[in-house]
């Protein structure tokens, strides 16, 4: 999907632009006082990470109170006369938070911030240098956005976004991108599975050897590459501990101990463990001018107040269990990679048998069968005659084509880096690499930002404060389709900002609770329940199932499948404005300490067609998207309502029916995947004291003495 055009200069061109400029302006006079100026001011306004502003900035300014000419020159700044007294610039931009600033010149010394008139939480850092037997000064100014996070990294502009909306056609798209790689790729996830099948065309196992189907696999396709390969496989509970082979297998840990095959792997432990204070630090907002403006380093630049983060502090015990446990339960769950610089995909698929499905969601489909299941197995599926080894799946990934790839890239090198400092195993064999930055933007490209959540000793936690920021400024809806709800510091937030907005409706889907193994399904009852009982009309609570149904031979009987779907989604949606998505699900633990990437979009056109693709997927065929949200959220209602009525009949009848040969009847013909989702109390839960900070752990649950194997594979469900 492309967005709207770009608003501003390429970033080189305006910076070039910005350097090269004279520090005087002859040209820019007073309204109100007399051209004579004892010294000047050029005042450059940019953005919090210190990227020029878009078209459509205003900048006022006055002198002891009378207003000040504050025309913009060519190169994007303003030049203002500086005598004795207070002058006070104020910024603003749209989706940008307003800034003012006082400077006090005595019009011998060089001037100095006013704490007390400029508003906080902005970057503000003032220069000062001899110029041609004069002082010359330069205001830098860092507008807050008012979406995007200001810890994070840039929202860079200009990017080409692609959105998947199943394993099908996101893997479709890496496949060919890395069919292509010839200089590098990085490859982080969760899990590891050498054989998984990338491309799975229909009925491949009537004309596809299995060699010719190992070239789909990552593993093949990777080997094949002449690229530089690296990969970071995250692992549970220590680093390289008993359960280090858990999320891997031999096809990669046996390149681990190689050299000089252009392919290395690592695993990484997440070390969070105990108690702590969350708490995301203030920054500088000097050291990012000097880094991204050309020839500020020629100022004196004065630091400023340090900015900080509006997201709360808070307590977090890690030993919250009915009984006291410390251990590390944390993971690096971040999915994502960089192909040749470039272009990345960010999203919430792993590498991973369960990790593929089509949009179609068939409740049989022979192509969701594990690598080495027989031909005979996989026809029996084809033929409805039993059930594929991996149920329906619902996730998301994004292409990424432009700037914003060099933060993805960069991500991966922290943790890279990290890694090979700690000594893992097969860090030995492992080499550095530099991070390309020089990525051209694309015209019609959109704003995005990379945001992460990184434990200690990297630490980054942008993804809490976009949410955050994007609640404060909800008015019509929040769309949230995630494995997970169960967010405190997400809840709250939402809570509040719907009791302010009283036409502000809340979606949620999510999947069936587990209430004997999931730790957070207390949670996710009281996160149900605070939202039904305060605002039952601006409320859906959903889940999506698969539908099909299969003749038994011999009875002349229909019997009913209707499949829960895996909601492994991490989507979160804000008024056809703002979308994020990633590895990052709706708990607290993905907001604090575990290893998560996702990214952000603010772009109206952009989002808005995100939006009506997703309810296009789940709605019932041929439903006229809605753009007014309260209609598409009464088509959503609707639906499940309709869905639901045909569930009860199903259940009414034993999930069979006695048809004689004719077709099934429309009263028993669900359409489109949504249906509500009931919720319990918390006393339903078997595990109702774990900690709110804890909730979806790595197995579903179960913690450190036991996972969760709900589908019988063997293996650990959960947040993978």
């Amino acid at each position: 999907m492309s967005g709207r055009p770009m608003r501003s200069l390429a970033l080189p061109v305006l910076l070039a632009a910005l350097a090269a400029a004279p520090l005087g302006c002859s040209d820019v006079g007073t309204d109100e006082l007399e051209q004579t100026q004892s010294s000047e001011l050029t005042i450059v306004p940019l953005d919090i990470w210190a990227q020029p502003l878009p078209e459509g900035f205003e900048l006022k300014a006055t002198l002891n109170g009378a207003k000040l000419s504050t025309k913009v020159a060519s190169d994007g700044s303003v030049r203002i006369p500086l005598k004795a007294g207070l002058t006070v610039v104020s910024l603003s931009a749209p989706d940008h938070e307003p800034l003012q600033v006082g400077l006090k010149f005595d019009g011998k010394s060089d001037p100095v911030v006013q704490d007390s008139v400029t508003t906080p939480g902005h970057g503000v850092s003032l220069g000062s240098r001899e110029e041609s037997g004069k002082r010359a000064h330069r205001l830098f100014l860092g507008l807050r956005h008012a979406w995007f996070s200001a810890e994070g990294r840039p929202a860079r502009r200009g990017n080409q976004l692609d959105l998947f909306v199943s394993g099908e056609e996101a893997y479709q798209a890496v496949h060919a991108e890395l069919g292509s790689a010839t200089d590098e790729v990085l490859v982080s996830t969760w899990w590891w599975e050498s054989d998984f099948e990338l491309v799975r065309p229909e009925g491949l196992h009537t004309y596809m050897s299995e060699a010719e189907r190992r070239k789909n696999t990552i593993l093949g396709l990777l080997e094949s590459r002449p690229a530089q390969k690296r990969v970071l496989v995250g692992q549970l509970w220590g680093q390289d501990g008993a359960l280090s082979g858990l999320t891997v297998d031999g096809g990669l840990t046996v390149h681990g101990d190689k050299e000089g095959d252009a392919f290395e792997f690592m695993g990484q432990a997440n070390p969070t463990r105990g108690k702590f204070t969350f708490q995301i630090p203030d920054f500088l907002f000097s050291p990012r001018v000097l880094e991204n403006v050309p020839k500020a380093g020629a100022f004196d630049l004065e630091d400023g107040a340090p900015v900080s983060s509006t997201v709360a502090e808070k307590e977090v015990d890690l030993t919250e269990w009915p009984i006291s446990i410390d251990t590390e339960h944390a993971s690096y769950h971040q999915k994502f990679m960089v192909v040749d610089h470039d272009v990345a995909f960010v999203g919430g698929m792993n590498l991973r048998k369960v990790d593929w499905d089509t949009a179609e969601h068939r409740v049989f489909d022979s192509r969701r069968m594990n690598f080495d299941a027989s031909v005979e197995e996989r026809e029996a599926v084809a033929a409805k005659e039993s059930l594929p080894d991996n149920g329906p799946r619902k996730d998301y990934m994004v292409r990424i084509d432009g700037p914003s790839a060099q933060d993805v890239a960069d991500v991966f090198h922290k943790r890279w880096t990290q890694a090979r400092e700690d000594g893992v195993e097969h860090a030995s064999h492992t080499t550095d690499f530099e991070v390309r930055t020089e990525i051209d933007p694309h015209e019609d490209g959109v704003q995005a930002q990379i945001t992460a959540t990184l434990p200690e000793p990297i630490a980054e936690h942008a993804i809490v404060e976009t949410w955050l920021n994007a609640v404060a400024q909800a008015e019509r809806y929040v769309f949230i389709e995630d494995q997970y709800f169960r967010a405190p510091i997400l809840n709250d937030a939402l809570y509040e900002r719907m009791k302010e907005v009283p036409d502000l409706r809340l979606v949620v889907i999510t999947k069936p609770i587990n209430e004997w193994t999931d730790p957070g399904c207390a949670h996710t009852y009281e996160s149900a329940a605070l939202f039904a009982g305060a605002f039952p009309d601006r409320f859906l609570f959903l889940q999506l199932r698969s539908f099909d149904t299969q003749v038994v031979l011999g009875f002349d009987e229909t019997d009913a499948h209707f499949v829960d779907m895996d909601v492994h989604s991490k989507m979160f949606i804000v008024d056809d404005r703002f979308l994020s998505v990633g590895s990052c699900n709706k708990n607290n633990r993905g907001l604090i300490y575990e290893g998560e990437l996702n990214v952000a979009v603010l772009d109206d056109a952009w989002v808005t067609h995100a939006r009506r693709h997703i309810l296009d997927g789940i709605l019932p065929s041929g439903t006229s998207i809605a753009d007014d949200s309260a209609t598409w959220f009464a088509q959503l209602g609707e639906a499940a309502a309709a869905n639901d009525a045909v569930y009860a009949r199903w259940d009414a009848e034993g999930f069979d029916l006695d048809l004689d040969g004719t077709p099934l009847p429309a009263e028993y013909t669900p359409r489109g995947f949504v249906y509500t989702l009931p919720y319990g109390t918390i006393s339903d839960c078997l595990l109702e004291s774990v900690g709110e900070d804890m909730t979806g752990l790595p197995g579903g649950a179960g913690g450190p003495s036991g996972f969760s194997d709900q589908d019988g594979d063997g293996e650990p469900d959960g947040p993978f």
